[in-house]
């Protein structure tokens, strides 16, 4: 027992130093919740999207490989009594796949030396990260292990796009859904709603399923806007240059995106931001969610359905 005590004291003290860098809000992406989550950056190598503070302000670094050594490491003496070897890993940070390739080739051989059992690698990436790579490299990556990618999409809107100061556009979304496709290298696509606010969004629906039905995610991350403190948007909200969305009218949003998507894919608006969460299968549960979101958006129309889903989405805000 006091053998029992001391290993879990000493994991506590271990995961304290692997990701007490990263502040109090550590955001892993939805489809990799229950990875094995390894640091090898910090923050956004980006970070100007005007929606955006995910990162708190903290400035990017790359970390070593003597540093990213060492966590590994860490977590093998964490993992060593798992009653099932952990099979999926991700690199943790705002865009870990801006790395270069040789790097991120470096990363996976030492992973797989302290982890035989792992079968993938994800990552959060931006477009540009991709489009960065050469054919001959995504296709070196996939063979390491990179899959499952998780690539911020967020709109098809060129408009939008441009006014959230993205730094990307819809050619360089769809050019990096391409390359990925061509590579055999699975991701997700994050898609928010609320992104283009009231004067924008029949733009953004239209333009993200009309991008959205020529790409192949395995599957689409439905999230809602949400105001960050720290975010510039906050500023063009003040100044009531950009018109939020309520919470009812981005529910309608992600029903009409919904309705206009014929690809193959999981739908998934579990995410706490979103009001109402559902998850299915497209195109094979396409009518099913259509038909909640709809009995969802008459129930609340009356305002005490509304208020209670608010509720409850708030009450799920610091849980995972």
């Amino acid at each position: 027992m006091e053998r029992d005590a001391e290993r879990i004291q000493t994991i506590r003290r271990l995961k304290e130093e692997i990701y007490g860098e990263y502040g109090f809000f550590y955001y892993v992406p939805m489809a990799e919740s229950y990875t094995v989550q390894i640091p090898v950056t910090v923050s956004c190598s980006y970070r100007r999207c005007l929606y955006c503070d995910l990162n708190q302000g903290m400035a990017f670094r790359e970390l070593s490989l003597e540093e990213i050594d060492r966590n590994i490491e860490r977590l093998r003496f964490i993992h060593e009594t798992d009653s099932r070897p952990p099979r999926r890993f991700l690199l943790a940070g705002g865009n870990p796949f801006v790395l270069p390739a040789e790097k991120l080739l470096t990363i996976a051989e030492k992973v797989r030396n302290c982890f035989p059992s792992c079968e993938t690698i994800s990552c959060f990436a931006r477009a540009d990260d991709v489009l960065n790579k050469t054919g001959t490299e995504l296709n070196a990556l996939r063979r390491a292990g990179y899959n499952r990618l998780c690539l911020g999409i967020e709109s098809g809107s060129d408009s939008v796009l441009r006014y959230q100061e993205k730094g990307v556009g819809r050619a360089e979304n769809a050019g990096a859904m391409d390359a990925l496709d061509a590579a055999g290298m699975g991701y997700s696509a994050y898609i928010m709603l609320g992104l283009g606010g009231r004067e924008m969004s029949a733009g953004h629906v239209e333009d993200t399923a009309s991008l959205l039905n020529c790409a192949h995610p395995f599957e689409l991350t439905v999230v809602t806007l949400v105001l960050f403190r720290g975010a510039r948007l906050v500023e063009k909200v003040r100044a009531r240059e950009f018109k939020r969305m309520t919470s009812l009218e981005t529910l309608k949003e992600g029903r009409e995106l919904l309705s206009r998507l014929t690809l193959s894919t999981v739908w998934n608006a579990t995410h706490k931001t979103n009001l109402f969460p559902i998850k299915g299968k497209l195109p094979e549960h396409k009518g099913l969610i259509l038909r909640r979101i709809d009995a969802a958006i008459e129930e609340m129309s009356g305002g005490e359905g509304l208020k209670r889903h608010e509720l409850q989405r708030w009450q799920n805000w610091g849980v995972e």
